[in-house]
């Protein structure tokens, strides 16, 4: 029988633990880093879809206002119902300007009217101005 030398067995034993725990620390790495990209990949998600979401409340906001104030502008006198230029809204409701647009209608201008109110705001993302338009006719009692 031939003898087995210990210290070639400890060196096979340090070798294979030397391996194994280079091929554990191989996969925590790329696990770690498949995980990174996920999360990252999903707050670029979170982050765009919260500022569209902002952004289609300042435009949910726009069409109220401009609802508020074609209502109002249905409520006044026929004859007394008038245009009004690009006005600054209360700032209570924020960055907001609107504008009533009447016009006569071609054919019965005496008995019909068109109201366009349109409201203007910046938005966030780009900084451009956008406006909202909301329309309706109003005839003379």
């Amino acid at each position: 029988m031939s003898m087995v030398n210990p210290l070639s067995v400890i060196m096979e034993v340090m070798l294979l633990l030397t391996e194994q725990r280079g091929f554990i620390i191989l996969e925590v790495l790329s696990s770690v880093l498949i995980l990174s990209i996920c999360a990252v990949v999903i707050l670029f998600a979170v982050t765009t879809s919260t500022k569209q979401l902002a952004v289609s409340m300042q435009r949910l906001k726009a069409m109220e206002i401009a609802h508020g104030k074609l209502e109002e502008t249905m409520g006044v006198e026929f004859d007394a119902i008038t245009s009004i230029p690009k006005t600054n809204y209360p700032a209570s409701y924020g960055e907001y300007h609107y504008a009533v647009d009447i016009e006569n209608d071609v054919e019965c201008s005496e008995f019909l009217k068109k109201i366009c109110v349109t409201v203007y705001f910046t938005e966030p993302l780009s900084g451009l101005e956008k406006s909202v338009t909301i329309a309706a006719a109003r005839a003379k009692r």
